[in-house]
């Protein structure tokens, strides 16, 4: 679909000269034949291609384990005030008396008898109370009985054994050399006659342990050894990862940080994310590819795959790209396309994972949010700026569809930013205030603000999560040819379809992302320069055209014969077009 033609506009060679394709200048204003096309066609789809919500929404933890690790973090710490409450919400959420009491008696073997007997007492005082106001709460079922004729001792090292993936014969600990009744006492009663009770599971258990550990602090080679077993029961990385948010909430950040810490070391020692001095592997023409990880200032943890040239040396610093990913996308698909051929031609240049989604951390996971968005570019800086093979005087950054108008964002307050370069930029601010092609009224822009407020004051009331979809749920006469390319391209297994690439995300980010204004003050990237890339039948290429006509020199719009928005995601007749253009750039601004 052509929403818009060239035909007689003005044309004008911007600052930065002349190239493969052409550079446009286009007046702005002066686009209603194309409002009143995309108008219609918006409003058909817009059900199905904004309002698509999930058939349910994606938790990290379940409410169980939720209430297991608040519990058990609060009774590690001896906060009875805090326990109280929780105690009460888990029992009204459906805890059973039984599990809740089980998080306590476990406990004991980590932080005592005297911290596990008065988080007991409290809830015992929590059951009277309730009782007294006439509710009758669920006991659940009791720990089944043990019909394993073995010693405890040969039990419970059996059951270490199934959990840490170490052998029964393994060397003895210094501890137990030193102490051997610790040994006995740890097999005989903490692996047999707690981890035996089948009230919680052994996930569960180790979940309860690790939020325990972090509460009261300072036994850190003890948190290694349980996160690792967590890790080999089937707790996840983003459920451990959820955990130490709960422990900031309940106990605080300094006890969080310690234990993130711990976490991101055993995360590393088993290859679930690495840091610059892991191996790496050649991916293709010589060019290596390393997952690295970093903070942002939110202290998400943000996943990124890291490129390296070829003939890669480590005695050099090289100029450096950061390539960020279009909304809903990960870094599988066109960011890190772009990224490894980019490195073929000399730059290191890394392609992450945007907070909340893909392999990044953050929670809940699918929240849109344009602070947190533009923020992961500057902590993508951060990290470069300290790596061996970065020169951090040269680096550049490049934004791809909703990639693009965060990292202008990021370049408007980031100085480290030296040179940006968008690919088929979308405005996901505007575009969800407005619509596609500005179709929206002012009305509806209103009812969709009040929608979102609805949907907050239910959530808080205990309502799922609502999520929307980017793309149409479904494809009929209707559907306009500008989504249908999309979907031909995340839907498409031999494209850029990807298991963490779902296009879903949170409903009420709705409003934060309406509320996102990011060329308010695009002139102040100058002198820094500015390159926006764009196809020449693009649905989105008016946001391009905006954000350049704003932007102070130098600055370059330059135009991709033919080319749709998602053909410059990974069409090689195009991409044949916008790789030596990129190179072409920063090789002149990177110097």
């Amino acid at each position: 679909m052509k929403y818009r033609k060239l035909g007689n506009r003005k044309m004008q060679m911007s600052a930065i000269g002349p190239d493969v394709g052409f550079v446009l200048f286009s007046p702005l204003g002066k686009r209603e034949i194309m409002k009143k096309y995309i108008l219609g066609i918006w409003m058909v789809c817009l059900a199905s291609l904004v309002m698509a919500q999930t058939p349910k929404a994606e938790q990290v933890m379940n409410k169980k384990q939720q209430y297991i690790v608040e519990v058990a973090a609060l009774v590690g710490k001896g906060d009875l005030t805090k326990l109280k409450p929780v105690l009460v919400a888990g029992l009204e959420d459906g805890m059973t008396v039984n599990e809740l009491k089980e998080v306590m008696v476990h406990s004991y073997a980590y932080c005592g008898f005297p911290r596990a007997l008065r988080g007991l007492q409290t809830f015992v005082a929590v059951l009277n109370e309730r009782k007294a106001n006439g509710i009758e709460d669920k006991r659940g079922r009791k720990a089944s009985p043990i019909t394993d004729t073995r010693s405890k001792y040969e039990r419970g090292r059996d059951i270490l054994a199934e959990i840490s993936g170490a052998p029964v014969d393994a060397p003895k600990a210094d501890y137990a050399v030193l102490a051997p009744e610790i040994e006995v006492f740890l097999k005989e009663h903490l692996f047999a006659d707690i981890f035996e009770r089948d009230v919680l599971t052994y996930g569960e258990r180790e979940m309860a342990t690790v939020a325990v550990l972090a509460a009261i602090g300072g036994v850190e080679p003890m948190m290694k050894s349980h996160i690792g077993i967590a890790l080999n029961v089937g707790v996840t990385p983003d459920e451990l990862r959820r955990l130490f948010i709960i422990v900031e909430k309940q106990i605080g950040r300094g006890e969080a940080d310690a234990g993130r810490m711990v976490l991101n070391e055993v995360l590393q020692s088993k290859g679930l994310i690495t840091n610059p001095g892991t191996p790496v592997v050649v991916v293709e023409n010589g060019v290596k590819k390393q997952k690295v990880t970093f903070h942002n200032r939110f202290l998400i943890d943000v996943v990124g795959d890291l490129y390296l040239p070829a003939n890669y040396d480590p005695a050099k610093r090289y100029p450096t790209l950061v390539v960020g990913h279009p909304f809903g996308g990960v870094k599988e698909q066109t960011s890190g396309l772009y990224a490894r051929h980019l490195a073929e031609q000399g730059y290191v240049t890394l392609a992450f994972d945007a907070s909340y989604y893909g392999e990044s951390g953050g929670y809940p996971r699918r929240i849109e949010s344009p602070e947190v968005r533009v923020e992961d570019f500057s902590a993508a800086v951060d990290f470069l700026s300290n790596h061996p093979a970065v020169d951090a005087d040269k680096i550049g950054v490049i934004g791809i569809c909703g990639g693009g108008c965060y990292s202008v964002s990021a370049a408007q307050i980031d100085h480290r930013i030296k040179a940006v370069a968008t690919i088929s930029m979308y405005d996901m601010g505007r575009a969800r205030r407005q619509g596609v092609g500005d179709s929206m009224t002012y009305e509806q822009r209103m009812a969709t603000l009040d929608a979102v407020g609805r949907q907050r004051t239910a959530e808080f009331g205990g309502a799922d999560r609502k999520d929307i979809r980017a793309l149409p749920e479904k494809v009929d006469a209707s559907t306009p040819k500008y989504a249908l390319d999309f979907l031909d391209y995340y839907d498409n297994p031999a494209r850029g379809q990807h298991p963490n690439s779902t296009a879903y995300y949170s409903y009420t980010s709705l409003a934060p992302m309406m509320n996102f204004f990011p060329f308010v003050q695009i002139e102040t990237i100058s002198p820094r320069p500015l390159l926006f890339i764009v196809g020449e039948n693009a649905v989105s290429a008016y946001f391009s055209e905006d954000a350049y006509a704003k932007a102070a020199e130098p600055k370059e719009l330059f135009v991709v014969p033919s080319a749709t928005h998602v053909d410059l995601y990974d069409r090689p007749e195009y991409l044949k077009i916008t790789l030596p253009k990129l190179d072409n750039y920063f090789k002149q601004y990177l110097k």
